[in-house]
């Protein structure tokens, strides 16, 4: 990330902005446990946590490594930090299956453990009007060239 931020610093024009949107894994570099996203089970207008979705250790690893590569930048002088901001970003699965089927082709660095399974499932069927909710922490930093 070092690299392509340094990149882009060339290509873009003077005062040019650069933002970094990404998952809010270690809001700093030494950050002990990483923020996952969290699952609800959502019905009645209310969102029930029911537990984490766990990611790789090698997901983690690039996560810590892009926020120290920010840090690395803004220290170098290439960017200045204009501001950042973290919100919470919701996705919404319908069924089990239709978040199975992200896990397997889109989030490929992410699992379930199986009792969090096992309780979704029976969420499911007791409740044909719910569905899952995954909120993931997101961060947004504004870098701007100097």
């Amino acid at each position: 990330m070092v690299h392509a931020l340094t990149q882009i610093h060339r290509a873009i024009r003077p005062d040019g902005i650069v933002v970094d949107l990404r998952p809010d894994r270690f809001a700093g570099p030494r950050q002990p446990r990483p923020q996952l996203p969290r699952i609800c089970w959502a019905s009645n207008g209310r969102e029930r946590p029911q537990g984490t979705l766990d990611k790789t250790p090698e997901n983690l690893q690039r996560h810590r490594a892009a926020t120290r590569a920010v840090k690395r930048i803004v220290q170098r002088g290439l960017y200045r930090l204009e501001g950042a901001e973290t919100f919470q970003f919701r996705y919404h699965f319908q069924t089990l299956g239709v978040f199975e089927w992200r896990l397997r082709t889109v989030w490929k660095d992410s699992f379930l453990r199986p009792s969090l399974y096992r309780r979704l499932q029976a969420l499911q069927q007791r409740s044909r009007t719910g569905h899952i909710v995954v909120i993931e922490p997101v961060r947004l930093s504004i870098l701007r060239k100097r």
